[in-house]
């Protein structure tokens, strides 16, 4: 399966630059799925786009705003978490953090792993970080230190 990394240029801001993924063929980023898939818990989604909106504006993706080591060690995979809603990510410094997809983790269960929806979709943004972690060590992709991607904007995982 391929996703494209796209830029929300909307979200974005002069500290940090916020992207996506997009499956190919699709016309939708996972993060748009998410705020659809997610419309129940409005008031936890709009805090979820609060503090996306103030790291890209004025404090940057700052590390305590995430839980790390969602995935493997070091591999990038972190969470937002607002509530009972979870929004996985690939965290790269200060300056950019490509969102996946989440949802509600019940307030009963101690890992995502407990919840199947949870888990696939926290599954997926691990093997695309594998894929894009590969690209960076390859060097066909490159985070600029302003955050910026360069390169390769396609991922291809197995």
């Amino acid at each position: 399966m391929q996703f494209e990394i796209v830029e929300f240029e909307d979200l974005s801001g002069p500290v940090a630059h916020i992207y996506s993924l997009m499956p190919q063929g699709s016309g939708r980023t996972l993060l748009e799925e998410f705020f659809d898939e997610n419309k129940v818990y409005s008031d936890e989604l709009r805090e979820i786009y609060e503090k996306i909106d103030t790291m890209a504006k004025y404090t940057g993706c700052r590390r305590d705003f995430f839980k790390h080591n969602e995935g493997a060690a070091g591999d990038g995979v972190a969470a937002l978490r607002v509530g009972h809603i979870r929004l996985y990510c690939l965290y790269y410094d200060r300056t950019a953090v490509i969102f996946g997809s989440g949802g509600y983790k019940p307030p009963h269960t101690r890992a995502y792993q407990e919840t199947p929806a949870l888990n696939a979709k926290a599954e997926l943004v691990k093997k695309i970080a594998k894929a894009f972690n590969k690209a960076l060590i390859d060097k066909d992709i490159k985070v600029e230190e302003d955050g910026s991607i360069s390169g390769l904007k396609l991922i291809s995982y197995d």
